[in-house]
């Protein structure tokens, strides 16, 4: 069986549980499916959607890109030098370890409660794992790729260009997917926290106001549009890596 095969039959699996649960059990904790997909036309068709797409997408955006144009280049400085590792190592540990909703106060202190610190709060989230999982990509590159390159005259850019790159594009790609995920939990963090606006601001009143069809809903479509750019960050990799067989 094919695996987009199994991935439509466990989604169609999912939804029957979900249907089932929902309509034996308690409906507030888990409405019934068919009930939230009503509610998601209604949001949709009211387009309440569409204007919190607009809001969140403008911090998401601008923030992610924001990570993979510093991310990427600074891994591979420190995956190239040990010694710039070594001096920014336990920075990029403590970014790593310190929980990002931390940095609010400093950030609504800079920038106060607009868009510029839902960005940062965005590139903060995906920047780190983009950053260290470029250097582990420079890491992994064979030596004998290097020494091929040098005995062929090969200078530093070079060697930057035509070998390091493409040899830790892999690994980049995977970081820049993991970082895809955690911007769009920096989006949502950011926007429930900081600034009650776009997908956050649906989910705090549906929240507060127990409706559950319409919570789920929400929660519905921040996954479908995390699945949509994870989608669309995978495209690009086979598009920049072609010799790699899709699996």
């Amino acid at each position: 069986m094919k695996a987009g095969t199994l991935r439509v039959l466990s989604l169609i699996v999912l939804g029957l549980v979900w249907e089932v649960v929902g309509r034996t059990q308690n409906p507030h904790l888990l409405p019934p499916l068919s009930r939230v997909l009503t509610t998601w036309i209604e949001l949709l068709l009211s387009g309440q959607l569409f204007q919190a797409l607009g809001v969140s997408l403008q911090a998401l955006v601008l923030g992610f890109l924001l990570s993979v144009v510093f991310g990427v280049p600074l891994g591979l400085l420190m995956g190239r030098y040990r010694r710039l590792e070594s001096f920014l190592n336990i920075y990029m540990t403590a970014l790593l370890t310190v929980p990002m909703i931390s940095f609010i106060p400093f950030l609504v202190i800079a920038f106060g409660l607009g868009l510029h610190s839902r960005v940062w709060i965005v590139f903060l989230f995906a920047f780190v794992i983009i950053a260290i999982n470029t250097t582990a990509g420079v890491r992994n590159v064979e030596p004998s790729y290097m020494e091929m390159a040098r005995s062929f005259g090969a200078r530093e850019g070079e060697l930057f260009v035509k070998v390091v790159l493409p040899a830790a594009l892999p690994m980049i790609m995977a970081g820049i997917r993991l970082g895809m995920g955690r911007a769009v939990l920096g989006m949502v963090t950011s926007e429930m926290i900081l600034a009650v606006v776009g997908f956050g601001a649906m989910l705090m009143t549906f929240g507060a106001s127990f409706n559950s069809p319409a919570l789920f809903a929400t929660l519905l479509t921040i996954i479908l549009l995390a699945v949509a750019l994870l989608a669309l960050v995978q495209y690009v990799d086979r598009r920049l890596s072609p010799w790699r067989t899709a699996s």
